[in-house]
């Protein structure tokens, strides 16, 4: 994955060629062997982790996933049952606003603070001890 440059409204690919669509929350709940013809169908980011399922009282099984627009409607089409949830692009847009810029430690002229292990510039860290 690139890094991203946010703006206020939209999230452009790095290069700006591209403007990549809106990450939801989805949780597509359905019985054990639907998630194995799932799983064969269909491409699904289900996040930085293995795919993860909750059991449901009645024995269905329900996954999350990080799909667009366009992906839950073609889920939904093929007859899974797909809940949304929260925009997730969204939320990180949000988020990278509390983001500071520029140089905190003013190129290292600026200790700094806190619980982290503070190392000389340059220094090569040894073995955690």
């Amino acid at each position: 994955m690139s890094d991203q440059n946010w703006s206020d409204d939209v999230n452009p690919s790095a290069s700006d060629e591209e403007i990549l669509p809106d990450l939801y929350a989805a949780r597509i709940t359905g019985r054990p062997e639907t998630f194995a013809r799932l799983r064969q169908e269909f491409e699904l980011d289900v996040g930085c982790r293995a795919p993860h399922f909750e059991v449901n009282p009645d024995g269905s099984g329900t996954m999350l996933v990080y799909a667009t627009e366009e992906r839950i409607r073609e889920l939904r089409a093929a007859g899974y049952r797909v809940e949304v949830g929260e925009n997730v692009s969204e939320l990180g847009r949000q988020r990278q606003k509390e983001v500071g810029e520029g140089d905190r430690f003013k190129g290292g002229r600026v200790t700094p603070r806190g619980l982290a292990e503070k190392t000389a510039r340059g220094r090569e860290r040894g073995p955690a001890s």
